[in-house]
C-alpha cells in the first residue's frame, strides 16, 4: 500500500455505536471497551469493515449506500454481530465513511469481504490486541 494512503488510514478514527456506547478505534490502540464489547458477545476477533469509495474513489451516495447495504446483508447473513459507525479522518478532507464494526468474524473472512468490495484495506483486532491494519494488495 502507498504510504500516503497507509498514514491516511493511521490517522483516522473508526466509530461504532454498540451497547457500551460509541467506540472510537484507532490503528495501533487497544480500547477498553471494545474488550468489554468481545466479552459480553464471547467473541475474541473483529473487524471493521465498509463497501463506501472502492479504491478511494469517491462514488455517489446513492452507490455507496446500496453497496453499504450489500455487504450489510451479507453480514447479518452470516450471523456476526454488526454495528454501525463511521471512519472519520483527522484531517476533514475526505467524507466520513459509513462503516460496520464486526464482532466474531474472523481476518480471511474479513480480508475476502474487503476485497470483495474493492476496499484498499481492513481493520482488524483480537482480544487483547491492538487494532491492526490489514491491506489488500
Amino acid at each position: 500500500m502507498l504510504r500516503p494512503l497507509h498514514e491516511a488510514y493511521c490517522q483516522t478514527t473508526f466509530y461504532a455505536d454498540t451497547p457500551r456506547g460509541r467506540l472510537a478505534l484507532r490503528i495501533d490502540e487497544c480500547n477498553s471497551q471494545l474488550e468489554q464489547l468481545l466479552v459480553d458477545y464471547a467473541c475474541e476477533s473483529w473487524a471493521y469493515l465498509t463497501a463506501y469509495n472502492p479504491g478511494s474513489v469517491l462514488l455517489s451516495p446513492e452507490e455507496n449506500h446500496c453497496r453499504q447495504a450489500k455487504l450489510e446483508g451479507i453480514l447479518r447473513k452470516g450471523g456476526w454481530g454488526i454495528f454501525t459507525g463511521e471512519g472519520v479522518g483527522d484531517d476533514g478532507n475526505w467524507p466520513p465513511e459509513k462503516s460496520l464494526l464486526v464482532l466474531g468474524i474472523d481476518e480471511t473472512t474479513a480480508q475476502q469481504l474487503g476485497k470483495e468490495f474493492g476496499q484498499n484495506a481492513v481493520v482488524i483486532g483480537r482480544l487483547g490486541r491492538p487494532a491492526e491494519l490489514a491491506t489488500l494488495d
